[in-house]
């Protein structure tokens, strides 16, 4: 069960929640100064979809190749090992259908992509299960940042709003 709270003092909003949680492990995009490998995280598609889309944006911006991986049905991470600056791997992300779009907002405010290498609970190992041969040759870079990251079990939970709900004008 996941609770969210929102307690507005005037002007103020507080928000925190409390929930079952999980620690995973990643890698992130940057390796470099203003460099970035492209990693996605795709929801709600077919495998055909994700190839399909993918396939685009590789064509489009000339990546390298792609490897798909997933552990459930419905949900796709892919990897490019092409290096970009920041600002156009920004608008490959937005050129991508089926986008998840946490994923992309966690980008943007962090200024790099993390994207899951280990197993979520209950899930199946992560396997590759599409290629997508590219246009520019790229070697995976030598050292990859890791990180160890936090997330809830649950995606959705009972809101609870404590305080003023509206204003008279």
């Amino acid at each position: 069960m996941r609770f969210n709270f929102l307690i507005k003092l005037g002007n103020v909003t507080f928000f925190f929640m409390i929930s079952s949680t999980q620690t995973l492990e990643g890698v992130t995009s940057k390796v470099g100064e203003d460099q970035h490998i492209i990693l996605w995280d795709l929801e709600k598609c077919t495998l055909e979809q994700a190839k399909e889309t993918l396939s685009d944006v590789q064509y489009k911006y000339h990546l390298s190749d792609i490897w798909i991986t997933s552990d459930a049905e419905g949900s796709y991470r892919a990897w490019c090992f092409s290096r970009r600056f920041f600002k156009e791997y920004l608008k490959i992300l937005l050129e991508t259908e089926h986008l998840d779009w946490n994923f992309f907002w966690w980008t943007v405010r962090r200024g790099q992509a993390t994207l899951r290498t280990s197993n979520k609970q209950g899930r199946p190992p992560q396997q590759v299960v599409a290629y997508l041969k590219g246009y520019e040759p790229a070697e995976i870079p030598a050292k990859m940042v890791h990180v160890l990251y936090d997330t809830g079990l649950e995606k959705r939970g009972v809101v609870i709003k404590v305080g003023q709900v509206s204003r008279s004008v």
